[in-house]
């Protein structure tokens, strides 16, 4: 995970989980690819309950496969929707999976990286586009030097 990654995610967590610091958060894509990247994680220190949840077993890996996620208040994902076909189904599939706060954070600028597959760059349209096709409470979105994120609720 990159630094600016981690700051916008910082930043969700100090302006939204304030008042609910005991949340179950369940961060889809957290697998660690390589052992020098950092994850989420350590921004969710206890008494959050933090999970991550990816398609492979690994590091920062608790749950495996999305059939295998229970609902969590919050869910977040970062860098791993450039990955992904058809977004706007992904999009709208996680919304069983969290009851109050979704975060996604993606790339706007960054050179192809097949993870096994590299297929949008987004924007601050793109990601209000999808949020709305998913039918997500649009709180928040923007961009800064290489993502967007986009804050939602239901």
């Amino acid at each position: 995970m990159h630094q600016n990654s981690l700051k916008l995610m910082r930043y969700f967590r100090d302006k939204y989980l304030v008042d609910i610091p005991n949340a179950t958060i369940v961060d889809v894509g957290a697998r660690r690819v390589r052992r020098s990247h950092k994850t989420y994680r350590g921004l969710f220190p206890f008494p959050f309950q933090y999970s991550g949840m990816d398609i492979e077993a690994g590091l920062n890996v608790d749950i495996v496969g999305y059939e295998n996620i229970t609902k969590h208040d919050v869910l977040i994902s970062g860098q791993v929707m450039e990955h992904v076909k058809k977004p706007w189904e992904w999009l709208d599939s996680l919304k069983e999976y969290f009851t109050q706060y979704i975060c996604i954070i993606a790339p706007n600028t960054w050179q192809e990286h097949r993870y096994p597959i590299d297929t949008y760059r987004y924007y601050p349209d793109g990601m209000r586009d999808l949020f709305e096709y998913a039918g997500i409470d649009i709180l928040e979105i923007f961009k800064n030097n290489k993502d967007t994120i986009g804050i939602g609720k239901i």
